[in-house]
C-alpha cells in the first residue's frame, strides 16, 4: 500500500481511458502486484477494449505513476514479471551479437 492508503482509494487516480476518454469502471481495474514500493495495475476499457498497465510508486515527494497502453493480457504481464532479471553480462552479450555482421546466424544459434 502507498503510505498506508488503501489501494482502492489510489485506484481512483485511474479515471478514464486514454484512447476513448470513457471513464473506467473500478471493477475493470485489477491490482496485479503490490509491495512496499507501490503497485501494478491493469485496466481494460469496457468501451474500446484498450488495456492500460500502470505502476504507482510512493516517493517522499508523493505518489508517482507511469502508464503504458498494451496489447498484453493481465496473465501475460504476470508471466513477464516472473522471468529472470537481465544482468549486465546479458546486455553486453546482446551488444556484441548486434555489432557482428552475421547477426541472423548468431540469433539462430541462440534459439
Amino acid at each position: 500500500m502507498l503510505n498506508n492508503i488503501p489501494s482502492s482509494l489510489n485506484l481512483r487516480l485511474i479515471r478514464s481511458c486514454p484512447v476513448c476518454n470513457q471513464e473506467y469502471r473500478q471493477s475493470m481495474i485489477q491490482v496485479l502486484d503490490e509491495s512496499e514500493m507501490g503497485f501494478l495495475t491493469y485496466a481494460t476499457c469496457s468501451t474500446c477494449g484498450a488495456n492500460l498497465l500502470t505502476k504507482f510508486s510512493s516517493l517522499p515527494q508523493g505518489v508517482i505513476g507511469n502508464a503504458i497502453l498494451t496489447d498484453l493480457r493481465a496473465e501475460e504481464v504476470l508471466e513477464f514479471a516472473d522471468r529472470e532479471v537481465l544482468t549486465e553480462d546479458d546486455v553486453l552479450y546482446i551488444q556484441q551479437v548486434i555489432s557482428k555482421k552475421d547477426l541472423l546466424n548468431s540469433i539462430k544459434k541462440i534459439s
